[in-house]
């Protein structure tokens, strides 16, 4: 359970991108911290802007990044896509299914596969500037950090890449399959696994710093807001768990499992469950300020933007719910589930569903 690789001098100095500052990243959920917070957002429903088909299931979020929408599909590719027209830019075909999304940055996006690789694509071209083998596959979203990519993969591995060359910083061994996209907080990054663990590594060293055990496996992503990681569990609870002591600070149970990542905004927590239901806790008090109801599991993390709530369901629609009131604003359906988060870019919410389209509304 101990990290398992000889950790090098340079992995304690950050490597600073472009040379004269940190370079800018687009990734799952809007930060390292996985907020899943947004500027703007679509507070009507004007209509559908363009959708494009990509001809296999899209079972994971998206990024958009300076004007371009980057997204996997079942097929194994990774797809730019202009987000104003909705014309294809390239594709890139991996080896297995693609279920996270990329880390986009300095002309880089950065993204894993089913076929136990991580690879470095060329934004310009869509071509491969590098790629890792990682021992097993790979569904989750990375996370960049000051020049370090960190990643998981179902073998139980999670692993701090250089993103210059792709070359293995550390590893460490969960144990058991990690499904959690990795978020990044205070020197610290957090991720869960199937046994039951949240963990908080030391980015510099991949040192484990504490775990915390729940009831349940967890898929779902941590969520970092004011010292508090938030993480939803199998076991129908929602967890907020200091990361400083890796203490519990306080939980909420639904009546359902627990496998998107939470969305955090104005003192609120909003979740989705397998019970069919929207929740909105209030930290103040773990108290419920509203449900939100609907037909199907919502395994999709929110989102937040425009004073909405943004989520998928397994009813195959995306629901925009007020934030305040958890009333229903507007809906739109497709032909399959939608799976995972949305993005928001300005006044455009872009997501992908099991139809195999990707929609940009407005």
């Amino acid at each position: 359970m101990r990290k398992s690789a000889w950790v090098l001098l340079s992995a304690i100095v950050p490597l600073i991108l472009g040379g004269c500052g940190v370079a800018k990243v687009d990734m799952y959920r809007g930060d390292a911290a996985h907020s899943g917070a947004y500027s703007g957002g679509v507070s009507a429903l004007n209509h559908l802007e363009w959708k494009f088909n990509s001809g296999a299931a899209i079972k994971g979020p998206s990024v958009v990044s300076d004007g371009v929408a980057y997204f996997g599909n079942l097929g194994g590719y990774l797809f730019a896509v202009d987000t104003k027209s909705g014309a294809e830019k390239w594709r890139f075909k991996s080896d297995g299914p693609i279920g996270g999304a990329p880390a986009v940055s300095a002309g880089r996006a950065y993204v894993g596969s089913h076929d136990g690789k991580v690879y470095a694509i060329d934004t310009a071209t869509g071509q491969p500037l590098w790629q890792r083998a990682t021992g097993g596959s790979v569904t989750t979203s990375p996370v960049l950090v000051e020049g370090v990519l960190y990643i998981g993969n179902v073998a139980g591995k999670l692993l701090a890449l250089d993103s210059a060359s792709g070359s293995e910083r550390w590893q460490f061994d969960a144990g058991e399959a990690i499904y959690s996209s990795p978020a990044v907080a205070n020197g610290l990054v957090f991720f869960g696994s199937d046994n039951m663990h949240l963990f908080a590594l030391e980015t510099a060293t991949g040192n484990e710093r504490w775990r915390f055990t729940t009831g349940g496996k967890i898929h779902a992503s941590p969520a970092i807001h004011n010292g508090i990681a938030y993480i939803g569990s199998q076991d129908n609870a929602l967890y907020a768990v200091d990361i400083k002591t890796g203490q519990q600070a306080w939980r909420y149970r639904t009546a359902g499992a627990i496998i998107g990542a939470a969305a955090i905004g104005g003192g609120v927590v909003y979740v989705g469950s397998h019970d069919y239901h929207l929740y909105a806790i209030e930290i103040a008090t773990q108290r419920p300020k509203w449900r939100y109801k609907s037909s199907d599991w919502l395994s999709a993390a929110p989102i937040l933007g425009d004073g909405l709530v943004y989520v998928g369901g397994y009813d195959k629609k995306l629901h925009a719910v007020n934030a305040s009131s958890g009333q229903l604003k507007w809906h739109l359906n497709t032909q399959g589930s939608i799976t995972h988060s949305a993005v928001i870019d300005g006044n455009r919410l872009y997501f992908g569903s099991s139809d195999g389209f990707y929609y940009a509304i407005r």
